[in-house]
């Protein structure tokens, strides 16, 4: 081989290894700033939030979670998340 065609060899390995590292780095910047740029879903204002938590042992819980005005019974568990039932919602100083 003549030196030409090795240096031209090296010039495309090394164009390639800047691009996969450019690639790389976008796909870590996006993971990152994922949800926080205006009209992105994931991660926004997400309505819901967790009211309540007792663990049950080992890496088992129930959750009282509230999600648009409704109230939700969840086991937690390892293996997932399971719904146990729909909570009524009841007003915070109401007396009946």
């Amino acid at each position: 081989m003549d030196t030409e065609t090795i240096s031209g060899a090296a010039s495309t390995i090394a164009s390639l290894l800047i691009l996969l590292g450019l690639l790389a780095a976008l796909a870590f910047l996006a993971r990152r700033f994922k949800g926080r740029f205006p009209g992105s879903k994931a991660g926004g204002n997400m309505p819901v939030s967790i009211l309540s938590s007792r663990p049950l042992g080992g890496q088992h819980s129930l959750v009282i979670a509230e999600a648009d005005g409704q109230r939700f019974l969840l086991g937690v568990s390892r293996g997932g998340i399971a719904l146990i039932t729909r909570l009524e919602t009841h007003e915070p100083n109401s007396h009946e």
